[in-house]
């Protein structure tokens, strides 16, 4: 029987340290979980923290557009190798996977991303997703990788979508935990906060 699909989503505050660096016992612990939860689910990881790995190599960064670009360009070689190191004892084969707003937008374009997703999965290898930030259009740019994970998600159908954040859950007014949200509404919608951490865009 064809597995179902998890999509998981790491934002840049959870796999990286307050200096930008990739944390590598993070990292070793979601290839451990990752690994188990294969036997189970075709998996599409999307993850953040490329901007965050890059930035450290550029002295006068102070987050202009340009600077994110480059930022990116350096750190996700650095991300995806780290990664590459810490699933490879699992023997778990991993590949880039650059997406932009037209993947979702032009049928034709989706059905070659899912179609080369499905061949990356009968050959047991997980793609790790992240914006194409390099080349991608500022007015057609995602979000942030909420989005992208989310598209992912409606588009292929995936069983589960999990957020794994440097948050513990949605909070409330007092900043306690919701365990479960039955209806967006307004009420709900209104508990979106625009604060977020140092490397991360907020979710």
């Amino acid at each position: 029987m064809k597995k179902p699909i998890l999509v998981v989503k790491f934002g840049s505050a959870s796999i990286t340290t307050k200096e930008g660096e990739v944390d590598e016992r993070i990292v070793l612990e979601v290839a451990r979980q990752i690994a188990s939860l294969q036997k189970k689910y075709n998996i599409v990881l999307v993850s953040s923290g490329a901007v965050a790995a890059g930035k450290r190599f550029l002295p006068s960064y102070t987050g202009t557009l340009s600077e994110r670009k480059a930022a990116a360009a350096i750190g996700n070689p650095i991300l995806i190798n780290t990664y590459s190191t810490y699933f490879r004892p699992f023997k778990i084969s991993l590949a880039q996977s650059l997406c932009e707003r037209h993947h979702f937008s032009n049928r034709d374009q989706f059905l070659q991303l899912k179609n080369t997703y499905e061949e990356l999965w009968r050959n047991n290898v997980i793609p790790i997703a992240n914006e194409n930030d390099v080349v991608s259009n500022k007015e057609l740019k995602f979000s942030d990788n909420d989005e992208l994970a989310t598209l992912i998600a409606v588009g292929f159908g995936a069983e589960k979508l999990l957020f794994s954040t440097s948050v513990p859950g949605v909070l409330d007014a007092n900043n306690k935990i919701i365990e479960k949200i039955e209806t967006i509404d307004r009420d709900v919608l209104g508990l979106a906060r625009k604060d977020k951490s140092a490397v991360g865009l907020g979710g």
